[in-house]
């Protein structure tokens, strides 16, 4: 990460403090030479700290689905990855002993035999997919995503058919691609809610992670609300 050299709003949590440029998604899912439309936006140091080993690893689990090592887009990556790992070995023996066989059924139920694949951990992948969708939110609404709203983000094994099939009439934005779709998104923001939204994210043109942007459950604000006043000094 570079130093913050700057003031400005962090993309995430929302305090105007000393900001650098974090990119959106990790710029390690980009091969060299990087195209000049890279999505940033402002991040303070305390919300960047931490996040470069999960990138990585998200890295790993987008390069390690079944089809996208032999995609062209990926070739660059897939390259830099095992440079990284030749490096950290501690990284490279975490992946190996994650790989397991399963069993490769179609959405329509079709068998398609057992192949060796990388186990999820899945809250790691889903920390990183909800950071995106946070940053692509403030790059579109030029403010970070309130603090009584939740980011739900999941990968999508058979594609965005079944959830748009579900959402008939939604309305997408216009389809965003970056570096040659490396990665591209599009959105669409809920009628009775301006913050709320379902998010669709594909990376190298293979790999689909959906997300929901929505208000968080008023039981949950209670209790930080309940947490808030017991923290507070009594006369």
């Amino acid at each position: 990460m570079n130093k913050p050299n700057k003031i400005g709003q962090c993309a995430y949590c929302g305090c105007v403090s000393p900001v650098t440029d974090d990119h959106i998604p990790p710029k390690n899912l980009f091969p060299k030479p990087r195209s000049s439309d890279l999505i940033t936006v402002p991040c303070c140091l305390p919300c960047f700290e931490g996040w470069s080993k999960d990138d990585e690893y998200f890295r790993a689990t987008i390069l390690a689905s079944f089809e996208t090592p032999d995609m062209p887009l990926a070739e660059g990556v897939m390259d830099s990855l095992l440079r990284s790992l030749k490096r950290s070995p501690g990284f490279a023996n975490l992946l190996i002993n994650s790989i397991e066989e399963i069993e490769i059924v179609t959405e329509s139920g079709i068998y398609l035999g057992k192949q060796d694949a990388l186990r999820l951990n899945s809250a790691r992948v889903n920390r990183v997919s909800q950071r995106i969708i946070r940053g692509l939110f403030f790059k579109e609404n030029k403010y970070p995503l309130p603090e009584n709203y939740e980011v739900i983000a999941n990968v999508q094994q058979f594609g965005f058919e079944s959830i748009l099939e579900k959402l008939p009439d939604i309305q997408l934005e216009s389809l965003r691609i970056i570096q040659n779709g490396v990665f591209c998104y599009t959105f669409c923001r809920t009628n009775d809610e301006p913050n709320s939204g379902l998010w669709l994210l594909l990376f190298y043109k293979h790999l689909p992670i959906a997300g929901f942007i929505r208000p968080k459950k008023i039981k949950e604000l209670s209790n930080k609300g309940m947490q808030a006043d017991a923290a507070e000094p009594r006369g």
